[in-house]
């Protein structure tokens, strides 16, 4: 429930109290704040979607309630923007969807804003398995994979911490500002406004972590880094899209990481309420 409300609390005007005034029952429920533009926002449960009975905002509202979010500094956002979201304090990622400014075939931005999704970052409430601690204390890497909102930065959250109580020197690449939104733990470094390929190689160079973490491996350049950090001794634990080890290898970025040596084991999350779960672990 903490988590939804402070995600709500940084939606200003009616829309906002809207949002903050539903039951803490309903609250502690919600995995997504859907905003479109004409239409009622919509909150997304585990096991539906709940119609909130409010105004819908328009899209000038919505243009307006990007720039909100964003500070009132939407160019100091703009790389992330380009990207197709901005993150919230706490780690609340923003989906932006709507027209999108091209500039010589390069995205530069999206006018006019026609959705906003606000994923909630929760803390997961599943313990650790002590296969799952044995598996993260290997000498091998990790992947972490399930579908979108599956779980995975919040389970990667939980690795992070463990690890750190085992004395394990972390580092944390975090392009989306989602999982260090909070207090690190001791044996923890921080890399954020960076890209996951700049801050693995700049961690491998300077900061002698003995784990690196980082979140949705997808594109070229993330993988050749991955690579390349494994290939310097450097364990990693990473997240990818994909609810089989079949769907990660038809994505050759996801292939070639799998296929580096470096990683020994697939860890799958399970959906609904099992969010941020291992269901099932495999050997690679």
């Amino acid at each position: 429930m903490k988590a939804y409300q402070q995600a709500a609390a940084q939606i200003p005007g009616e829309l906002g109290r809207s949002l903050r005034c539903i039951p803490d029952s309903l609250a502690q429920q919600v995995l997504e704040i859907r905003l479109r533009a004409g239409l009622p926002p919509v909150l997304t449960l585990r096991d539906k979607p709940h119609i909130l009975q409010t105004d819908a905002p328009t899209v000038l509202q919505m243009q307006q309630l990007l720039e909100a979010l964003c500070g009132y500094s939407v160019y100091s956002w703009q790389e992330s923007i380009r990207q197709g979201y901005i993150t919230l304090q706490g780690g609340h990622r923003v989906g932006i969807g709507g027209k999108i400014v091209q500039d010589s075939q390069k995205s530069i931005g999206v006018c006019p804003v026609l959705s906003l999704n606000i994923r909630i970052a929760r803390d997961s409430v599943f313990p650790l398995s002590a296969q799952v601690k044995q598996q993260l204390l290997n000498e091998d890497g990790l992947v972490v994979a399930g579908a979108p909102a599956s779980g995975k930065t919040t389970f990667l959250k939980q690795a992070i911490q463990y690890l750190s109580e085992m004395g394990q020197r972390v580092c944390i690449v975090d392009e989306r500002c989602e999982l260090g939104s909070k207090r690190l733990p001791q044996h923890c470094d921080l890399l954020q406004n960076c890209s996951k390929a700049e801050g693995l190689l700049w961690a491998v160079r300077g900061l002698s972590p003995q784990v690196l973490i980082c979140d949705e491996i997808g594109a070229e350049e993330d993988a050749q880094a991955v690579c390349v950090a494994a290939n310097a001794g450097v364990r990693l634990i990473v997240s990818m899209h994909g609810c089989t080890k079949q769907q990660l290898l038809r994505r050759p970025p996801c292939r070639k990481v799998l296929e580096t040596g470096a990683f020994s084991s697939l860890l799958f999350l399970g959906n609904g309420n099992a969010l941020g779960k291992v269901q099932e672990v495999q050997q690679l």
